[in-house]
């Protein structure tokens, strides 16, 4: 019956987001692992403070985070037409020149941009998307 159970087990988290190159958790966002963060495209229809909450909840689930360490966009939305619309958020500060969030709408667009990731989690509290 061990054997039943651990193998059940390993079939189950062969088959997680942590072992995917992409994952869908609803059918308007796409996250993508990059090296340190993770990549968000697609539509949340919250603006940006849908994908804060998107890559708060991605980072404590996915890359093992605590509530207490920061988010930071790495790569940032680009402006206008083209490209995916998507965003780069990184736990790791290097190479940018952080500053916390004030105001959520432009966030999106400046690298560095920075909160808590508990900061990110509270933002998710009312948001009703498929699959959350």
């Amino acid at each position: 019956m061990k054997t039943l159970t651990t193998a059940c087990v390993l079939a189950a988290l062969a088959m997680t987001p942590a072992f995917a190159q992409a994952y869908v958790p609803n059918d308007r966002l796409t996250f993508t692992p990059t090296e340190g963060g993770v990549h968000i495209s697609g539509s949340t229809g919250f603006g940006a403070r849908g994908h804060w909450c998107a890559a708060a909840d991605y980072a404590l689930r996915e890359m093992g985070a605590q509530d207490s360490q920061k988010l930071y966009v790495s790569e940032p939305r680009a402006r206008g037409f083209g490209g995916d619309g998507g965003v780069t958020f990184t736990l790791d500060p290097a190479g940018l020149t952080p500053s916390p969030v004030v105001i959520l709408g432009g966030s999106l667009t400046k690298a560095g941009s920075a909160m808590t990731i508990s900061h990110g989690i509270t933002l998710c509290g009312g948001l009703q998307s498929p699959g959350r």
